[in-house]
């Protein structure tokens, strides 16, 4: 069976996408949506860094820089965003999909990057909801009222596990079910091995996260 495949119609139509999929021969348009989905999350990650978010270690520079260098700060910052973008979608995309190939039975790793392509299609939804939490409410990404940071901020000072605690929101929950819905159909795996693969594989993601944001490198995924 040779169709297209639909991503955005996966995300209100899971069971039927991922029998689709499961019964396509080969999967039409593969590099097509592979790249397209890979310029939707540079245009993401640009369009968030376009509006300033992220941006405050460098705006306390602003009185010891000259105009000059500190123009090519921000636009350095930008680049960086939009490489960060790239490089957040390789990692959905192509690594969680390797991890989840590795417990497959019959799953084709194709397929598994298919899954994932909905995965990042939420992840990148979630990532915009920062915008106007940022530019309204002047909450950073962990503060999030759909996340569980907020909850955490009350629990403990600890600013890693509060990090932590922030990558977990309602849109996780959301992974979650694609995850399971697509890899259940796709590989035939037992509940509890797939169950434990995308949660370790996900802890692992969030893990790398809390990190980079508490070493105040980046928040790339």
């Amino acid at each position: 069976m040779q169709k297209e495949v639909r991503l955005f119609r996966g995300l209100h139509k899971p069971s039927f996408f991922f029998y689709q999929l499961k019964d396509m021969e080969v999967v039409t348009g593969y590099r097509k949506k592979v790249f397209n989905l890979l310029w939707l999350s540079i245009f993401v990650f640009g369009l968030i860094s376009s509006f300033g978010i992220g941006t405050d270690p460098l705006s306390k520079e602003i009185t010891t820089l000259s105009p000059v260098i500190f123009e090519l700060e921000k636009f350095l910052f930008f680049l960086g965003r939009l490489i960060a973008g790239l490089l957040y979608a390789s990692i959905v995309l192509f690594f969680c999909s390797l991890i989840f190939w590795t417990i497959s039975n019959e799953g084709e790793y194709r397929k598994l990057v298919m899954t994932q392509g909905l995965v990042l299609i939420v992840l990148l939804l979630e990532q915009l909801t920062y915008i106007p939490l940022s530019l309204i409410f002047s909450l950073e990404w962990y503060s999030s009222p759909l996340s569980l940071g907020v909850i955490t901020q009350y629990a403990t000072s600890n600013t890693y596990v509060i990090y932590l605690m922030g990558s977990f929101s309602l849109f996780k929950v959301w992974v979650f079910f694609i995850q399971y819905k697509g890899i259940k159909r796709l590989t035939g795996q037992k509940n509890w091995i797939i169950w434990l693969a995308i949660f370790l594989t996900n802890l692992f993601i969030w893990s790398i996260n809390a990190l980079l944001a508490y070493l105040s490198i980046s928040t790339l995924l």
